[in-house]
């Protein structure tokens, strides 16, 4: 049984391919700067959404409004979700 190698030639192209170049990387920030408003402003409607409800209905979900208090001083563009869901699970094991 032989085993097929890719000549050095080969190995380091496919090297270089996998490495996002610097164009890439221009890309990539550019998109992240143009996506940061709706992305700040879906973050910001789905808290206000949160922010509207009975302290039942948060109580449901597992929150309490100091939660969401708290999601205020996080920055703008970060995603509540993880902090949601640690505050709910943390909760959650106290009971």
């Amino acid at each position: 049984m032989t085993i097929a190698t890719a000549p050095c030639s080969e190995v380091s192209s496919l090297e270089r391919l996998a490495r996002p170049s610097s164009f890439d990387k221009a890309v990539a920030l550019l998109r992240r700067a143009a996506l940061w408003p709706a992305h700040v402003i879906a973050t910001r409607r789905m808290l206000a959404q949160l922010a509207s409800m009975s302290e039942y209905e948060l109580r449901d979900v597992g929150l309490t409004r100091q939660d969401l208090i708290d999601l205020t001083a996080r920055p703008l563009d970060e995603d509540p979700t993880p902090h949601l869901n640690r505050a709910r699970i943390s909760r959650a094991r106290r009971f």
